[in-house]
């Protein structure tokens, strides 16, 4: 493969796979730190983009490797799938990049007590969701059907009350996060012990 063959295949595998997770030529612009014309020329081969630095920054961003952009592989050797994906792997960096906070280190302890009971109960939330839906679907689940007719309710309004069982433990901690959050300007050492308190039901 010549020059100008290598650069169209990398440059039509880089918009092939932007187009596949959905992304705008601005965010990978913003990931390699230039400008959207720059993306545009990379893409069309116009302009080299079979420097090292090119091609792996291209290849950090869209989540292949850079034997796929040069036509060496078929293979992504990535989980990310979609844009909704991509988007939680950015989001968590940037909250990674975000700790610790530049404000006092009472304030500071709060924000990132608060961010570990989040964190803590998305997994929580992950285990009960997932049984929710796999346990409690509306259709095909005789024994589901059998105890509705027993205490005379519908399939699903009995389905949504052991729907709702599963999930209200994220939804009592959500509220009392904000209920924490929201007590916090008034008294900041109570709100703290209670987030602290919130905490150890995780074991942490």
């Amino acid at each position: 493969m010549n020059d100008t063959e290598l650069r169209r295949t990398i440059g039509s595998r880089a918009k092939a796979r932007r187009k596949e997770l959905g992304l705008t030529m601005d965010y990978l612009a913003e990931k390699l730190d230039v400008n959207k014309s720059t993306i545009m020329r990379y893409e069309k081969g116009t302009i080299d983009n079979t420097k090292r630095l090119v091609i792996e920054g291209l290849a950090n961003a869209l989540h292949v490797t850079p034997e796929y952009l040069r036509g060496e592989t078929d293979e992504y050797n990535t989980e990310i799938t979609d844009k909704r994906s991509l988007l939680i792997r950015d989001l968590m960096e940037k909250i990674q990049g975000t700790v610790p906070l530049g404000i006092a280190s009472s304030d500071n302890e709060f924000a990132e007590n608060m961010l570990l009971v989040i964190l803590a109960e998305y997994l929580e939330f992950a285990d009960s969701f997932t049984k929710a839906c796999h346990r409690f679907d509306f259709d095909g689940n005789k024994e589901n059907e059998q105890f509705a007719e027993l205490i005379g309710e519908s399939l699903e309004d009995f389905s949504s009350m052991l729907f709702q069982r599963e999930i209200m433990h994220t939804v009592n901690t959500l509220y009392d996060i904000s209920e924490t959050l929201r007590g916090y300007v008034k008294d900041p050492v109570a709100a703290q012990g209670h987030m602290k308190a919130i905490l150890k039901l995780y074991n942490i």
